[in-house]
This record gives structure tokens, C-alpha cells and sequence, in this order.
């Protein structure tokens, strides 16, 4: 693991400034390069609805480029929601519109704008915001069923209960539409309510030593303190250790401890009881970048 002592720090740091501007950059100019396909496939719709859906993505546009400029948890499930719902209107826009460049120029713009949001130094960006002190937070990747269904399935919850009851009544069908905002709305509040916990899922280090920090797993966070801690690095193929790391895709971090360390895992019984572990596992979004930065801090990388 010398490599990974000797690297450069600050080269994590700039790849996430990189993909967040980038992503500032493609929903500043979702109006110019969207915006007029968007237009196109509106224009034979009823007045009231077109305005309404005119008025609307305005108001969309303005919030989703406050939260790509304030990097925090909650901005960053406003731009994972906001990211693919741009890529999404872009799709319907290509369908809708008959002048080709716009809809080519309207499509690269959307996807763009998602790719970003959901990548994973915008993730790790947004979620160390809210980091404070000599601090360094980590976000840890959804575990696998979320990221296939779960979490698709909560955005589609949250774009149509939030706009299918407003369209329909701006439509004209108060019936229809009054029932479906009834209905969509809290769903769709409920949606994001939980996608949103799941981007309070992370690793922090700091100077104390390694914070777990997630509910899925634990009960609590748990500290493993610098003087407790034997090494940190990629699992082995091997390993005894406790898996934290709810089924999460991709490389999977290994913590072992000095001795036994006591952590509390989360149950949906509700009676919790303290476990002691010799070393778990977790998976962070951006595995190399946390191992950089433990070296950087003098833990036991290896």
C-alpha cells in the first residue's frame, strides 16, 4: 500500500470539484440546450397546461441550480432527483420535437446532467459540506436492490406524484387532478424522505480515528479510535470480518481492529444488542480516494 501513501491528496479533492462544476455547467445551460426542445414538444399542448409546465420547470431549474451550488446532504438528493429528471425530459423532449439538433443537443445535455449528479465525487463533494473540524466524510454506495429497484422505483414515486395531480388540474380535469395530488403528493414526500436517508450513509474519518455512520447497518455510529485500529484496506477474499455493507456492489473496505471492538447493529425488532467484532466491512462510493486520505492521516493503511 505505499502507493497509496506516496499519492498525491489533493488529486480526490480535484476530480470532485471537477465533476461538480461540471454538473453546475450542464443545469446552468439546461435552458439554452434543453430548454428549446422542451419548447417545441409543448407547443401544441392547451394553454393552461403548457404555462403551468412552463412555470414549473423554471421554478425546477432555479432550485436545482441552488442546490448545485450549495454542496450539502439535502442538495444532493435534490440534484440526484433533479439530474435524472432532466435526463428523463430530455428523452420525451427528442420524441416531441421535430428539429433533430435540438433534440440531439437537448439529450447530451440531460444525460450529462445526470451523469454527474449521480456520480460518485459529486457524492463525496456534497456529503463532506456538511463536514466540520478536521473532518472527512465519505459516502458509502446503496446496497444492491436499492440501486436496481428500490431507488428507481422512489424517484419515478417522487416525479410523478409531484407533477402528474398540478398538470392534470392545470389540464383542465379538477377531478382527476385533485385526486392524484391528494394522493401523489405525500407519496412523493415519502419517497424522498427515504432516498434522502439514504445519502446520510457515510464514513468519516476523523482525528480521532474511523466513523461508520450507517443506519442500514448499525444502530448507532460506531468509532473505531486510532490506537484501536490495525489496518484498513481492501477486503480480502478470505476475510472473517462482519459485513456492514448491506450487499453494496463494488470494492468492499476492510477495517480490522486491535481488539475486540463493540458495535451495535440496526434491527427492525427494535431490541438492540451490542455485538464485539474483530474487524467489519463497509463500501464506500470511492474506495481509493478513502484510503488516500487514511494515509494522509497516518492510519494503519495496508
Amino acid at each position: 500500500m505505499q502507493a497509496v501513501a506516496a499519492s498525491d491528496p489533493p488529486v480526490s479533492r480535484r476530480s470532485e470539484h471537477t465533476a461538480t462544476w461540471l454538473l453546475r455547467l450542464a443545469w446552468l445551460t439546461l435552458p439554452v440546450t434543453l430548454g428549446p426542445a422542451l419548447a417545441d414538444g409543448l407547443h401544441d399542448t392547451g394553454e393552461g397546461l403548457r404555462t403551468t409546465a412552463s412555470v414549473g420547470l423554471w421554478v425546477l431549474w432555479a432550485l436545482g441550480l441552488l442546490a448545485t451550488l450549495v454542496p450539502r446532504p439535502a442538495s444532493l438528493t435534490a440534484v440526484r432527483l433533479g439530474g435524472p429528471a432532466a435526463a428523463a425530459a430530455a428523452v420525451w423532449a427528442s420524441q416531441a420535437t421535430d428539429d433533430t439538433t435540438w433534440a440531439v443537443v437537448g439529450l447530451g445535455a440531460g444525460l450529462l446532467a445526470a451523469a454527474t449528479a449521480l456520480s460518485a465525487p459529486v457524492g463525496d463533494m456534497f456529503v463532506d459540506g456538511a463536514s466540520y473540524g478536521d473532518e472527512r466524510r465519505f459516502l458509502l454506495k446503496a446496497p444492491g436492490p436499492v440501486v436496481m429497484l428500490l431507488g428507481p422505483v422512489a424517484w419515478a414515486v417522487v416525479v410523478a406524484g409531484t407533477l402528474t395531480g398540478p398538470l392534470l388540474l392545470a389540464d383542465g380535469n379538477r377531478g382527476i387532478g385533485g385526486v392524484a395530488s391528494a394522493v401523489g403528493l405525500p407519496l412523493a414526500a415519502g419517497a424522498v424522505r427515504a432516498l434522502h436517508q439514504l445519502g446520510r450513509r457515510w464514513v468519516v474519518l476523523v482525528p480521532a480515528g474511523f466513523v461508520l455512520h450507517d443506519h442500514l447497518a448499525l444502530a448507532e455510529p460506531t468509532l473505531v479510535q486510532r490506537s484501536g485500529m490495525a489496518s484498513v484496506g481492501p477486503a480480502r477474499s478470505d476475510t472473517d470480518a462482519l459485513d456492514l455493507s448491506q450487499g453494496s456492489p463494488g470494492l468492499a473496505i476492510e477495517l480490522r481492529c486491535t481488539g475486540p471492538h463493540d458495535l451495535l447493529p440496526a434491527t427492525r425488532r427494535g431490541v438492540t444488542e451490542a455485538i464485539a467484532v474483530d474487524a467489519f466491512l463497509c463500501t464506500p462510493a470511492r474506495p481509493d480516494a478513502l484510503l488516500v486520505e487514511a494515509a494522509r492521516r497516518n492510519l494503519p493503511v495496508g
